[in-house]
């Protein structure tokens, strides 16, 4: 897919002064010259989508380079906020089985990780 300038601002609801303008902060890569012509692809369809929902979300233009920084160079969110990692919430089991296999009591076998092999191993693993 190649677009023009004109039809990239179409697609997205925006102007070609605007894409311009997003060009020369830095939000959006030049296009691709074919001749002296200058052509957008899927690429930048998508970073500009991108980058005016964020705009429409309250994110500054500075905000927007930003986060588009940390992406390129494949940085987390954590990164970008300077927080340590999150610890995620466990998901409830989904199915009939992991419901069941959730509501058995576990074995605390010894330490090597194996069940007891013997009822005086289980009675002193319990």
């Amino acid at each position: 897919m190649r677009l023009s300038v004109d039809d990239l601002a179409r697609a997205t609801g925006t102007t070609t002064r605007n894409v311009r303008a997003l060009q020369t902060q830095g939000l959006l890569p030049p296009p691709v010259l074919v001749g002296r012509t200058g052509t957008y692809d899927e690429d930048h369809l998508q970073r500009l989508q991108a980058v005016l929902r964020l705009q429409a979300r309250g994110f500054s233009r500075a905000a927007i380079r930003e986060l588009l920084a940390a992406w390129e160079e494949g940085r987390t969110l954590d990164d970008v906020l300077g927080l340590p990692p999150r610890r995620r919430r466990r998901q409830p089991p989904s199915s009939p089985v992991e419901q069941l296999a959730e509501s058995l009591p576990t074995w605390r076998g010894p330490r090597t990780g194996l069940l007891p092999g013997t009822l005086t191993e289980f009675a002193a693993a319990n």
